[in-house]
């Protein structure tokens, strides 16, 4: 499942942001100037409709609507592309932990304990997870200018629960090694995953005192962040995924 929920987001689309904040900023420049009424008009001659007469303001602000659309994506994306990989992470772990209490005798407490801490974790980042309106949140970075304080939010929100995704991660999994261990297993799971936490609450306040400037970077941190903890997964879920079949027999052999 992991090329339908893990998916790469083209860096084509920060383009688009940036191009959004511009001409936002252009925008706004020429109406605090002035400069709103002594524009010039434009007549485009349609051979069905007559002629329709646009100003240059109007071209800008449909420029600027077109490019945040593509800001508007682009924040549906990463929202979305997270929920899935949380989606589908909360069923391997709960299978992985299923099949090792089943696989596990009662008596086996060099197992049980570990496993015992690992399912405590494994609740804990269930109830902490939440699925953000992708849609939702999308649509409100369309809207001009509010838009720029709703992106600084979502994002705040994004990183926050990612960073807080990783940390109980963390621990879940060093749990689940030392079940594989206690099975006789080899070590199929990394001792130590390179973490992207990242000051969420820094990120924001500085991104609204630079009046949305840092938010465009901090879009990229996030995409990293996230292809950063989706390639991690890519390198220990196959053998994790080997040693849940393996784990029974493991156990039988020992015993």
């Amino acid at each position: 499942m992991r090329r339908h929920t893990d998916v790469r987001i083209g860096r084509n689309w920060l383009f688009l942001a940036i191009g959004s904040y511009v001409l936002w900023t252009t925008t706004a420049i020429i109406y605090l100037l002035g400069w709103l009424q002594q524009v010039p008009s434009y007549n485009i001659p349609l051979s069905v409709f007559g002629t329709l007469h646009f100003s240059a303001t109007t071209w800008l602000l449909l420029l600027s609507f077109l490019a945040s659309t593509g800001l508007s994506f682009l924040v549906y994306s990463l929202i979305n592309r997270q929920n899935k990989h949380m989606t589908r992470e909360e069923e391997l772990f709960r299978e992985s932990l299923e099949r090792a209490r089943s696989g596990t005798p009662q008596d086996r407490m060099s197992v049980l304990l570990p496993l015992s801490s690992a399912e405590q974790d494994f609740y804990r980042l269930v109830q902490k997870t939440h699925d953000r309106s992708a849609v939702l949140w999308a649509l409100l970075v369309l809207i001009p200018y509010a838009g720029w304080v709703f992106l600084i939010i979502s994002m705040y929100l994004v990183s926050q629960d990612l960073n807080f995704h990783e940390q109980t991660e963390q621990q879940l999994l060093q749990d689940i090694s030392r079940v594989l261990a206690g099975g006789t297993h080899r070590q199929v799971l990394p001792s130590s995953m390179t973490s992207g936490r990242t000051n969420s609450l820094a990120y924001a306040l500085v991104s609204l005192v630079t009046l949305g400037v840092l938010s465009l970077f901090w879009l990229d941190r996030i995409t990293i962040d996230q292809e950063a903890h989706f390639e991690q997964h890519a390198g220990f879920e196959p053998g994790l995924l080997q040693a849940l079949l393996d784990f029974g027999s493991n156990l039988g052999s020992a015993l």
